[in-house]
């Protein structure tokens, strides 16, 4: 029900990036001050190479990127929620990708004339009034008003134009063999629907358990299954940022000043307490959908409005899952996080008043407002914890801040970087001293978890030498010294034995599992139903609605081997037993939909489209990732995280 209002956040990057030469889509203004005069002027926030990023250019950048957000969140982009998406780094890695793809773009010689920025601005609805362009001096004075020059709004529609350009000639260059795209048309055309019977590994595992001599010879046998490529070892002192926030206690009075400071940011909107019943169209069914749907809709709104009890009609008949079970009862939500036409709805009914059906994108709404919460500052007893949590948060940075800074002073007097001094330096109580095992440049490292500035600095350093400053990680600031180097080659079995276990255990229970059902294959084979074998080994028959070749299998999840065997079975036939996570399924085709060769001879030429469009985004992203190793990007940690709410609520 709730639009969508977010992004997965490993698409977030690339969508910033679209965002940062925005002029490509269209014509977005943002209000921000112009940061020429600004103090920031002075600093360098990226070096490229020979090229710097500003600080006061970022500044810009990151205002529009930060009201764009703040649109798409309906004004609800909390502190929190822009250090979650590190969206300063989001934005400045947008930036660093423009220059440098901008640079390959005329390393190839590609450049945009006068008249294409010409022809493209004039095509901007902004700039355009009954269809026309709406004149040289009116276009200045929008410019003016929104602290845009020509010259500088030209140049950035000439660099978006180039990077069209770009990424059109990388397009151009790609060919689609014809295998891939009958693969992707098959996944968007070919359905199928599957009864099936999972069987817990559990219930067919012998539980025998390897010896010593048969970890070593699966371990001979499988030697190409644990090569690494080169590793390192590494010791840090670390200033742990939870454990100096734990010492950080907040007193009641200064929670009180805080939230008497910051009471407007506490207020809360008009809420609308509200439940619903949800009747979808079947599209599968054609144009009698919309018919049937709605007339479900209509007689549940009569049933209701007569007085039968609305949640018991939402528990029996909504196909909104969430409002399964609970009466259809939706969180409380203000204006704006609603589609429309539903919020249009609700929010016109008191309090009992029932409306209905309501169409909007998801189907036909039977609406009952059970109560409206006015608008209302919270209490503070309501953000006590919220606030208490921030303040304890900001202190605990700087506090970590400064002990990291001490302790690189500290560094500075010790006369070698032994084990034994380093280990002096720790308190084992917000500084500690560890060692990571061994680990491979972009592997997340144990302890530290997923950070490329660890992973690079460990890299960038000789083997005994310790870093002169901290780098960031998500467990706070830490000092890196690389302990040892080995080259690419196979795990010493000692060291993986562990894992050489487990994957024993699980090649002998995959074989064991499938070999012991092979009776009731044959019995499936001879005219045996699924119902009867199921009885055999304590499970039940499940049916799955319709799915594609290489997407999830309803409700047992991605299982690629399980959807293969499903499309290379004809219907009516049952599958070899396939094993999934947790089991083996036995399976029988219920149905197969295989669409006909002129539907194909159809899509052909926009799929192919769509997979150019796919493989030049992903060799531009590759093309960049090497770009930014051979210009040897600098980032100024420091000033980045400045741009964080927090700190920057501090200055």
């Amino acid at each position: 029900m709730l639009k969508v209002m977010r992004e997965s956040f490993h698409h977030l990057k690339w969508t910033l990036f679209a965002v940062i030469i925005v002029f490509v889509v269209g014509f977005v203004f943002f209000s921000g001050g112009n940061p020429a005069g600004s103090s920031l002027s002075n600093q360098t926030v990226a070096r490229i190479g020979g090229e710097t990023i500003s600080a006061a250019e970022f500044d810009a950048r990151y205002r529009q990127v930060y009201q764009q957000q703040q649109s798409l969140y309906q004004g609800n982009l909390s502190p929190e929620l822009v250090r979650a998406m590190d969206l300063p780094r989001q934005v400045l890695d947008g930036m660093i990708d423009s220059r440098l793809q901008l640079d390959q773009a005329r390393k190839l010689h590609l450049q945009v004339s006068d008249q294409e920025v010409s022809n493209y601005i004039v095509s901007i609805p902004t700039f355009q009034q009954n269809g026309q362009f709406i004149g040289r001096e009116k276009y200045q004075q929008v410019l003016a008003a929104n602290r845009l020059t020509p010259e500088h709004f030209e140049d950035q529609v000439r660099e978006s134009l180039l990077a069209q350009k770009y990424l059109a000639m990388v397009k151009a260059s790609i060919l689609v063999p014809e295998s891939e795209v009958r693969k992707e048309f098959a996944s968007r055309n070919e359905k199928a629907t599957i009864e099936y019977i999972k069987i817990p590994a559990s219930r067919l595992d012998s539980g025998a358990g390897p010896t010593e001599a048969d970890l070593k010879t699966f371990y001979e046998k499988h030697k190409d299954r644990y090569r690494t490529p080169e590793q390192r070892r590494a010791k840090y002192l670390l200033v742990e940022r939870a454990r100096v926030q734990s010492k950080v206690l907040v007193p009641e009075p200064e929670l009180r000043a805080e939230y008497e400071r910051g009471k407007d940011s506490f207020s809360v909107a008009e809420q609308i307490a509200a439940a619903h019943i949800l009747i979808r169209a079947d599209a599968s069914k054609g144009p009698a959908a919309e018919t049937e749907a709605r007339a479900r809709a209509e007689a549940l709104a009569e049933r209701a409005k007569k007085g039968e009890d609305f949640a018991k009609l939402a528990n029996d008949n909504t196909e909104d899952p969430s409002g399964k079970g609970n009466g259809g009862q939706l969180p409380p939500f203000s204006k704006g996080q609603m589609v429309p036409e539903f919020e249009q709805a609700a929010f016109a009914l008191s309090p009992g008043q029932i409306a209905g059906p309501i169409k909007t994108q998801y189907g036909y709404h039977v609406i009952k407002v059970t109560g409206k919460i006015p608008p209302h500052v919270k209490s503070f007893e309501e953000v006590k914890a919220q606030i208490s949590a921030d303040l304890a948060g900001r202190r605990a940075e700087a506090e970590t801040e400064r002990r990291a800074r001490d302790l690189a002073e500290r560094l500075k007097q010790v006369k070698n970087t032994s084990d034994e001094e380093l280990r002096k330096l720790a308190d084992n109580d917000t500084i500690f001293y560890n060692e990571t095992p061994w680990f491979s440049q972009g592997e997340s490292v144990p302890g530290i978890g997923s950070s490329p500035k660890f992973t690079e600095q460990v890299w960038g350093l000789k083997v005994g030498q310790l870093s002169k400053s901290p780098v960031t990680t998500a467990r706070g600031p830490a000092f890196v010294k690389v302990a040892e180097d080995r080259p690419a080659g196979v795990s010493p079995f000692v060291e993986i034995k562990a894992r050489v276990g487990l994957d024993y255990q699980a090649e002998r229970r995959e074989k064991e599992g499938i070999d012991k059902l092979q009776p009731a294959v044959r019995e499936l084979a001879a005219g045996a139903t699924l119902a009867s074998i199921s009885q055999r080994y304590q499970t039940e028959v499940k049916t799955t609605p319709e799915f594609s070749p290489g997407g999830p299998v309803p409700e047992i999840g991605n299982a690629p081997e399980l959807s293969a065997a499903v499309f290379a079975t004809a219907s009516g036939q049952a599958g070899q037993p396939i094993s999934v996570p947790g089991g083996f399924v036995l399976f029988r085709v219920l149905t197969r939909n295989t669409p006909a060769p002129t539907t194909f001879e159809a899509q052909k030429s926009e799929i192919a489209e769509s997979l150019r469009g796919r493989e030049a985004e992903r060799l531009i992203r590759s093309s960049l990732q090497q770009l930014r190793t051979e210009k040897k990007v600098e980032i100024n940690e420091d000033l980045l995280q400045s741009f964080m709410p927090e700190t920057r609520r501090r200055g």
